[in-house]
């Protein structure tokens, strides 16, 4: 929670490394940090930022969410996985669950990804298309 806010490029990509590590155990990770990847466009690597307030409620969500009790549950290979995607314009997340005993759903895995310049121009059923493709070739 005291990671100073970053004002350059470097500050920001060795924030987005840290936070990175933990991708798995937050959902949507990549949209929520996607303004913060947005403002590392552009070939001068040290050169300062334009800290919008896109970038500051980016910045404070996954400090937030970085900081929480992570509610993912260990996988039982016994048991069926649950396999649920969502796509917007911005990119995809998936979310991996499974059932217990007691029939409740619980979260084993998050994954997200950040559209790409062409990704981004598909159609709804393109996005969801995308969606289902990335989660079974990383959960395969």
């Amino acid at each position: 929670m005291d990671f100073p806010t970053p004002t350059t490029k470097t500050q920001i990509r060795a924030f987005l490394g840290l936070a990175g590590y933990y991708a798995h155990y937050v959902k949507n990770f990549s949209l929520i940090a996607a303004p913060l990847t947005n403002v590392l466009k552009g070939k001068v690597k040290k050169e300062r930022v334009n800290w919008t307030k896109e970038c500051n409620q980016a910045f404070t969500e996954l400090k937030n969410r970085l900081t929480e009790m992570p509610v993912l549950y260990a996988p039982d290979y016994n048991r069926e996985f649950i396999v649920k995607t969502d796509a917007s314009d911005l990119g995809i997340g998936i979310a991996l669950s499974q059932r217990n005993d007691k029939n409740e759903e619980h979260s084993v895995e998050y994954l997200s990804k950040k559209f790409s310049d062409a990704q981004k121009k598909y159609g709804t059923t393109g996005e969801d298309c995308a969606a289902i493709v990335y989660a079974i070739k990383k959960l395969k």
